[in-house]
């Protein structure tokens, strides 16, 4: 007889599945939950968009601001040197040429040479002039002397013509001497006085170009002065044929200068760019300058050497904006003015020891200047925007007036 316990296994496997399965919920419950997740990340966005990232960007744009007050930057710079015209002072034909494009010279090298031979001649006629003034003041001397004594002689002689004329009147009166002997003696006697006269005119003229001095030296004679300085001009003339370099550089513009080419006297030549001293001249905004002064320290780059710092301070800032010392300076009086900002030059120097060899006069370049300001949080609600301190700008008292 069959029982009825042949189904029971196949109940306990459905019971144990569904046990098993996870709990199913309804389809309106799983939308309203599906819902609620979107809107929650919604709300996380908005919160990263709306407030994470701009007080993340107004953090940072403070930092960079509170930061960015220190360096005054620019990159209108270029590199400077000495630059010196080589331009003759006397004329002449070029008979010799010492150097050529590009070469090194130091202070006092050969650079050309000018026909000297006319200048050897003016040299020699002015030495000539020199010795014939110096026998002109012995000369002049020796007759001082000789007149001062040929004048004592001259008085001698006319206190003898006196005498004699008086013995003659009172001969002439005791009838022993005849009128003509007194006449004689007293044409005698005018004759005397008019020489030592003479001879009075002479010395005082000779004393006259001894400037009154008797022992005049020679270096006080006006003559030997002008003869000797006439020399000097001579001679610094015949130097002068001999063009060398004022400065340790290098020769530029060489080929325009050909041998056997006549030179007017201050024409330029060619010209020599120096070497060792070199600087940055830098054009910084006028509104970058309120704390820029000179000796703060300077970096600077340059466009031919990427990656690499030269370091100097600052030498001088120039007295007036680049506009005023051009050619046409602008006119701001006119009726129609636009406010422009104008550069000032800075003139930056090289720190002692700074490696210049690479650097060539007209390289671009960029200046940093480290002010050593940093700015506060009050400029941002309108105060002072830099820390107090040395340098910083101080207040001034109103005028009264």
């Amino acid at each position: 007889m069959p029982t009825d316990t042949a189904p029971a296994a196949p109940k306990a496997e459905v019971a144990a599945s569904a046990a098993s399965a996870p709990l199913a919920l309804p389809a309106p419950q799983a939308a309203v939950e599906a819902a609620t997740q979107r809107r929650n990340r919604k709300a996380g966005m908005r919160f990263v968009l709306m407030v994470v990232l701009p007080l993340a960007a107004a953090v940072g744009g403070g930092a960079l601001w509170l930061a960015g007050g220190r360096w005054i930057s620019t990159d209108n710079s270029y590199v400077g040197a000495e630059k010196v015209l080589i331009t003759p002072e006397v004329s002449g034909r070029v008979v010799r040429i010492d150097v050529t494009e590009g070469q090194k010279v130091r202070p006092g090298d050969p650079l050309f040479a000018i026909d000297p031979e006319s200048y050897r001649l003016a040299l020699a006629e002015a030495e000539a002039k020199l010795q014939s003034v110096r026998a002109d003041h012995a000369n002049l001397k020796t007759s001082v002397e000789s007149l001062a004594r040929q004048i004592v002689i001259a008085e001698e002689s006319i206190e003898l013509r006196e005498k004699d004329l008086e013995r003659k009147s009172s001969l002439l009166g005791n009838r022993v001497a005849t009128q003509t002997d007194v006449e004689t003696v007293r044409l005698a006697l005018a004759t005397a006085r008019s020489q030592a006269e003479s001879l009075k005119q002479s010395r005082v003229a000779a004393l006259n170009q001894l400037l009154g001095d008797p022992a005049l030296p020679i270096d006080r004679f006006p003559p030997y002065r002008e003869a000797l300085s006439k020399r000097d001009m001579a001679q610094r003339d015949l130097d002068n044929t001999v063009l060398r370099s004022p400065i340790a550089g290098m020769a530029t513009q060489v080929p325009s200068i050909q041998m056997g080419r006549y030179l007017t006297a201050g024409t330029t030549v060619f010209a020599v760019v120096g070497t060792e001293r070199l600087w940055v001249d830098a054009n910084p905004k006028e509104t970058d300058l309120e704390f820029v002064r000179p000796g703060l320290p300077v970096e600077i780059t340059v466009d031919a050497y990427p990656g690499r710092v030269w370091h100097g301070t600052v030498d001088a800032i120039s007295p007036g904006t680049g506009a005023q010392f051009s050619i046409l300076p602008a006119q701001n009086a006119s009726g129609n003015w636009v406010k422009v900002v104008q550069r000032v030059p800075v003139r930056v120097a090289f720190a002692p020891g700074e490696d210049t060899t690479g650097l060539r006069a007209g390289m671009s370049a960029d200046v940093s200047i480290d002010t050593g300001r940093k700015r506060s949080l009050a400029g941002l609600v309108g105060l002072p925007a830099f820390a107090g301190g040395e340098g910083a700008p101080k207040s001034v008292a109103p005028t009264v007036r």
